[in-house]
């Protein structure tokens, strides 16, 4: 029962007595308000109670009630304290602080908003709130020791170079926003020569990937700034002071550069895997998982053989006696041509849309939809293929958007082949389901509706990314997903998924080094070997979020497992998905307790369903 109901419900109590009805309770259970009502509004024809009787029952529930409201109260203070922290955070309009004290003033404030969230008396919460508490108390947890156990204003020299900030300024997007962004460009640029010093009083030993990487960015916002600022500069304000700016951020990069080469690269000898210790951390406060690193690295190689199996399974009856591999690559032949793409991506989306609708497997509000359009042209050098935007969980927007990057002119023919072959006929429908119906648009959709501040806040990859994940086996045992050739790129897909397991682990717990998780993405997975140094990158710099995919979709099937045992199979699916994702995106131990009132341990030891071929 959302708040407003709950307090809906208590007025009525409070308008059976005229006094009363002077008082309101908000946020109090309808339970909790007619306890009160009946305490402090009783029999108004009785005598007044002495001073003995004062501490008597009535007064230990009302004691007891206010305690409830207090510890309420107080954890919506907290929850509303870290969701301010976190939109500053998440600010992209203005360069963050990267002083060292900066860095450590945010974890200092994180460390006493976890006290004060522990100090909150869980006996007095409601079984939702504890999960509220304990989520937040969990991520904090993380957040703070991994700042602390990694120290990035030290050891990461691509915090310091505003690459991203530049790529999307420096392209105009239209003659009428031409001077706004010439302003915004010029704020940007003043700020990069002390932001490269503080950079230089910062770093220690960084690993050399990541300076590597800097000199990357670095190199590349050099080009961007002395090639591609000409239409800026001739829409400036004031383009002496447009030409001076840019004249000292050019000076800056260009010095941090030489830094970069020559001073830092031969001292950066730091390590990027966080060791088991951090890695089982992560898995046992964030996810409170009862698995360590050794069991997550075993169900990862599980479900990589049980997935190969299957895919071999399939491309048998596609094209015997050929690998799945192979057999793959021929299906990338059928695709729509350079004009259709979005035609088609867009058709698909509709149809996972309609089916999800008739076969009532989510309630989808009135009026969401999702729509395809082209990647604007500055960000498509970092978005070759493309993203999706999800409903904005404060927005009254109901309008998700596949933003896909258009096979462009200036690509050779055979870069243009390359592309449309990644969009082919098998490979849409299922980004349809995965990215929409009833993917992450319509786990945003539901995430929005969620009364609880923080469940619209927090976003756990393990089981956001789960979900997405989960949903292509759910359409495919609903009979959307059909046919052999879809079926096999699904398999494809999940075994990416499930090398990222076995990737991540070993990478992090020093199993395995950058170079040989590089040849087992080309060699198991058929990654292009430039395609697999750039996912490498990734679990590099993010780890354990990659997890999430085939983790967070295993969990979830247990948690569906379990429920179907409980009540038996859900008629219409509806009477599972919605109440699963009006939990929010929380770690699966939390949306288990939230269904089912039980959690195994800390978190489920799912290994996955057995899958049809």
């Amino acid at each position: 029962m959302n708040e407003a109901r709950r307090f809906s419900s208590t007025t009525a109590w409070h308008d059976m007595d005229g006094a009363c009805a002077k008082s309101r309770w908000p946020r109090v259970a309808t339970g909790l308000a007619l306890a009160i009502w009946l305490t402090a509004c009783g029999d108004r024809e009785s005598t007044p109670a002495s001073a003995d009787s004062a501490a008597g029952p009535g007064s230990e529930v009302a004691s007891t009630l206010q305690t409830q409201v207090n510890a309420s109260e107080r954890l919506d203070e907290l929850v509303q304290r870290y969701a301010d922290a976190d939109r500053a955070a998440r600010d992209r309009s203005t360069l963050t602080d990267v002083s060292a004290a900066a860095f450590t003033a945010k974890i200092a404030a994180k460390r006493e908003l976890l006290e004060d969230l522990q100090a909150v008396d869980s006996a007095a919460l409601s079984a939702e709130e504890h999960i509220d508490q304990r989520a937040l108390i969990g991520q904090l947890e993380s957040e703070i020791h991994m700042a602390e156990a990694r120290r990035i204003w030290e050891n990461d020299p691509t915090l310091y170079v505003p690459a991203r900030q530049i790529g999307r300024l420096i392209e105009v997007q239209s003659a009428e926003a031409a001077a706004g962004q010439a302003q915004s460009l010029q704020e940007l640029l003043a700020q990069i020569p002390d932001r490269l010093q503080t950079a230089r009083d910062n770093l220690r030993h960084p690993p050399q990937r990541f300076t590597e990487a800097a000199l990357f960015q670095t190199r590349g916002s050099l080009d961007s700034l002395r090639n591609e600022v000409g239409p800026l500069a001739d829409a400036a304000a004031d383009s002496e002071a447009f030409s001076t700016a840019l004249a000292e951020a050019v000076a800056a990069l260009e010095a941090y550069e030489q830094y970069l080469e020559g001073d830092l690269l031969p001292q950066s000898t730091g390590s990027w895997a966080i060791g088991k210790a951090n890695y089982d951390y992560i898995l046992q406060h964030r996810w409170l998982m009862d698995a360590d690193a050794d069991e997550i690295l075993a169900r990862g190689r599980q479900a990589f053989a049980d997935t190969e199996a299957l895919a071999q399974e399939v491309s048998e009856r596609i094209k015997p006696g050929v690998h799945w591999s192979e057999v793959y690559e021929t299906l990338k032949d059928e695709h729509p041509p350079a004009d259709g793409i979005k035609e088609a991506y867009q058709a698909a989306i509709d149809r996972a849309q309609a089916f999800v609708i008739e076969n009532h497997i989510v309630t989808l509000p009135e009026g969401e939809r999702v729509i395809t359009v082209d990647t604007p042209p500055a960000m498509r050098r970092s978005s070759p293929f493309g993203t999706f935007q999800m409903v904005d969980p404060f927005g009254e927007d109901l309008e998700g958007r596949l933003v896909l990057t258009p096979i462009e002119d200036w690509m050779t023919p055979e870069q243009q082949a390359e592309r449309l072959r990644s969009h082919h006929d098998a490979w849409i429908p299922i980004i349809a389901v995965h990215e929409a119906y009833p993917g992450h648009h319509v786990d945003g959709l539901k995430t929005r509706e969620n009364p609880r501040l923080l469940r619209r806040i927090m976003r756990e990859p393990i089981f956001s990314e789960g979900w997405g994940l989960f949903t292509e086996e759910m359409m495919f045992e609903r009979g959307f997903l059909e046919g052999d050739d879809v079926r096999l790129t699904q398999l494809r897909n999940r075994l990416w998924r499930a090398a990222r397991v076995i990737l991540d682990v070993s990478l992090h717990t020093g199993q395995m080094s950058f170079e040989e998780a590089v040849d087992f993405l080309a060699d198991k997975v058929r990654f292009e070997r430039y395609a697999a140094e750039l996912e490498v990158g990734m679990y590099v710099e993010r780890p354990t979020y990659v997890l999430g995919y085939l983790i967070g979709m295993q969990e979830i099937m247990k948690i569906r497992e379990d429920w179907i045992a409980v009540n038996g199979e859900p008629d219409p699916p509806s009477e599972f998905y919605d109440p699963l994702l009006n939990v929010g995106s929380l770690p699966p131990a939390l949306v288990r307790e939230s269904m089912l009132g039980t959690s195994s341990g800390k978190g489920a030891s799912a290994t996955g369903a057995q899958d049809a071929p």
